[in-house]
């Protein structure tokens, strides 16, 4: 080992080159920027999707209109506002639909449709079918549906041409997001302000890279 010392200390006499040791000692990185920093990106990024879904959701509504077609979309989604499905779906979840053919929907598939009954004016319910009927007559099925907490069967029977669509997902407690961004408020401190706080904070720190870059060329 000392051998070896002694070369390389002869080694640099004989070349004139030094050898320095570095080390290389790494900024502690402030852990609350950090969180603050992941928590604003992962708000930005789903107002994102939600934007987005919406503009590909009033796109189709509009490209559907211009061809005169006026049914459901192939997938939709509603809040449920009561607890005729409780414990399945909760007052204020977000049920996503699925527009499906009328001869796939089977007992105990859970469905969206526009309630036949005029006492309802034509109010949405999400309901379970509970009875499959083929009415020869019409040569069409039609569905008798019911409410998980209901004690009793929805009056009319349920025609296809009702149908919104199959529920495929429900997303809990949606709808109170929902209701926070449709007041007068909710969407300027939800929405306006992150995202002015993220663009902000993106803006500081290329600034603040700037600087340094500056601060070292004059150096």
């Amino acid at each position: 080992m000392d051998a070896n010392i002694t070369l390389d200390n002869q080694m640099d006499n004989i070349f004139g080159v030094k050898h320095y040791r570095v080390k290389v000692i790494r900024e502690k990185e402030n852990i609350f920027r950090y969180i603050v920093s992941v928590i604003s990106y992962s708000i930005f990024i789903f107002l994102m999707l939600i934007g987005a879904t919406l503009l590909l959701y009033i796109a189709d509504i509009r490209i559907r209109a211009a061809k005169n077609d006026f049914s459901a979309p192939a997938f939709n989604a509603y809040v449920v506002l009561s607890g005729s499905m409780l414990p399945t779906i909760q007052i204020k979840d977000v049920v996503v639909t699925k527009k499906i053919a009328e001869e796939r929907l089977e007992i105990g598939d859970i469905i969206t449709y526009i309630s036949p009954d005029p006492r309802f004016g034509g109010i949405s319910v999400t309901h379970r079918i509970i009875e499959k009927i083929y009415d020869e007559t019409a040569g069409v099925y039609k569905y008798r549906t019911q409410g998980d907490n209901n004690n009793i069967a929805d009056g009319t029977p349920v025609s296809n041409d009702y149908i919104l669509g199959k529920v495929i997902l429900k997303i809990p407690k949606l709808g109170y997001i929902q209701d926070i961004l449709a007041s007068k408020g909710g969407l300027i401190i939800f929405v306006l302000i992150p995202c002015l706080a993220i663009l902000s904070y993106d803006i500081m720190k290329v600034f603040k890279r700037i600087g340094q870059k500056t601060k070292l060329i004059k150096e």
